[in-house]
């Protein structure tokens, strides 16, 4: 680990400093258990899989076809150089499964793989060790490199890039404002606010009314009479459909700090809450208390009724300071809650991922194959990630712990299988050549031109947006830091997140496949 941490500029090998010296650990035959390294798979498998459910199918959902292409046609690129190898130079089918996992800088692609192997053909397990460990080094290295010469590659600057970023970002997701109504329509006089909000003419939110000169929260049954100001929340659009039904733009009333309305930042905490939608709380209808604003990660959006409350979530409540008090005590003031992990469901998670993983699968050839523990562990967790259930178990794991657990998973992985490596090393570098590092070189090089070809020539992607998913198609966390430093605009970040669970995906079915195709 001390390894993987020396950095020379935005280069390290990170979790991957325990391999190399795994292997020369393993050279004079120091052995991890083999039981202690499958532990380390499945807690890694898993960890990664929690992180990645909910933003891999909500990216789904929006615009993952676009990067499902993208992610897609760059990994099977490098699939296809390293089945080219192995069929032309007569390579071994593991060791091509390896130079693939090595060439696009993927452990877990390697962990699906070895599982594989263990299963079918252990004797060929280290074969895919020592492929990756002849692929890895280069791979990081090329994927910083070609982010830091993107710019120059495609002639422009990361000022520009990040200037039409902002542009871009401006025009698809607004940030919420606040504006001041006064009612000047008579149609409107008279009317309660829960007859307004009745007629879904918006989705603004109207939080609180000012009335001869005294503010109250919008409570369902409140009336709204002529010259009354109206203080709402919303995105541009929908407050301009506001000022059509309401009236005209007026100043903003003060809120009194002392007065009798509150509007406080409740975080999501109460797990009696977790998983269910606001309007089942009767917060509005009940207490007379109105969500505002909600905020997630780094999304801000207007809460509706169906929108289902996540742990950690904030929403900005606003209402009489009793009613703010009673509803922050209904789904908050628990933070303490969201630092625990409930380990009885975290484990009938993999207990279930375990059942998934020997579930026999058909394969071209009349073959059969299973997913295996660590494979049925990592699509548990995806579905999991994404609902945050098994059946009635609701399972929440802070963050903290899910990055906890991916790292000790993956350091005893490694260990084990760069030990397992390690003994064969010398022998099989001896007998294949040092032409092994030249190909493992052409798998790398192959993915990334064909992710730069398609990002810009295809996609017309900002290079900023680029240089992170490229970074997400290599797997590559050293990448993804030469891409943030690159600017002060959390683009590269945005689009890390959003293709790297999809090349994840990809590239933990390819290895094994690619294996299962080229020992036919």
């Amino acid at each position: 680990m001390a390894l993987g941490a020396i950095r020379f500029r935005s280069l390290s090998f990170s979790a991957a400093g325990v391999f190399f010296l795994a292997l020369v650990a393993g050279h004079y035959q120091h052995v991890i258990p083999p039981a202690l390294t499958e532990f380390g798979l499945v807690l890694f498998v898993y960890s990664v899989g929690l992180q990645s459910g909910s933003r891999f199918f909500r990216v789904l959902r929006s615009h993952g076809w676009v990067c499902v292409g993208v992610a897609a046609s760059a990994t099977l690129t490098g699939a296809a150089v390293a089945y080219v190898l192995a069929r032309g130079l007569g390579l071994s089918p593991a060791l091509a499964a390896g130079l693939f996992s090595g060439g696009t800088t993927c452990t877990p692609a390697l962990a699906a793989l070895l599982e594989a192997l263990n299963r079918l053909s252990p004797d060929a397990a280290p074969l895919a060790a020592v492929g990756y460990a002849v692929g890895y080094p280069f791979s990081v290295i090329a994927c910083v490199l070609a982010i830091q010469l993107l710019p120059r590659l495609t002639r422009t600057t990361v000022t520009r890039a990040a200037e039409e970023y902002r542009r871009g970002l401006a025009d698809l997701a607004p940030a919420l404002e606040r504006c001041a109504f006064r009612v000047t329509n008579p149609n409107c006089a008279g009317v309660t606010v829960a007859e307004l909000k009745a007629l879904r003419m918006t989705d603004a939110v109207i939080c609180r009314v000012e009335h001869d000169g005294v503010s109250v929260p919008a409570r369902p049954d409140t009336v709204m009479h002529m010259g009354d100001v109206a203080v709402t929340v919303g995105l541009p659009q929908e407050l301009a459909k506001l000022e059509t039904i309401i009236g005209t733009i007026a100043p903003e009333p003060p809120l009194d700090p002392a007065g009798p309305i509150a509007s406080e930042l409740i975080v999501v905490s109460r797990r009696t809450v977790f998983g269910r939608r606001i309007r089942d709380l009767h917060l509005w209808e009940t207490h007379g208390v109105t969500a505002t604003r909600l905020r997630r990660g780094d999304t801000e959006m207007t809460p509706h009724g169906d929108t289902v409350l996540e742990p950690g979530d904030v929403l900005r409540l606003v209402g009489a300071r009793a009613d703010v008090a009673a509803v922050a005590q209904l789904i908050g003031r628990e933070e303490r809650r969201l630092d625990e992990t409930s380990m009885i469901p975290f484990a009938a998670g993999i207990a279930l991922g375990a059942a998934v993983g020997r579930i026999p699968i058909p394969a071209p050839g009349g073959l059969h194959f299973q997913l295996g523990i660590g494979g049925g562990a990592f699509l548990v967790a995806l579905v999991i990630g994404h609902l945050g259930h098994v059946g009635p178990l609701r399972i929440y794991v802070p963050n903290a712990a899910k990055h906890f657990a991916r790292e000790l998973g993956i350091v005893i992985f490694l260990a084990g299988a760069g030990t397992v490596a390690g003994q064969h090393f010398v022998s099989i570098l001896r007998e294949v050549g040092y032409a092994l590092f030249l190909y493992a070189a052409l798998v790398t090089l192959a993915t990334l031109a064909t992710a730069l070809l398609v990002m810009r020539l295809a996609f017309r992607w900002n290079i900023l947006y680029a240089a992170g998913s490229l970074s997400a198609i290599m797997t590559s966390p050293p990448g993804l830091t030469a891409a943030s430093e690159m600017t002060d605009i959390d683009a590269p970040a945005v689009s890390f997140a959003s293709v790297y669970p999809i090349a994840l995906i990809i590239k933990i079915a390819l290895a094994p496949l690619l294996y299962l195709v080229l020992a036919q």
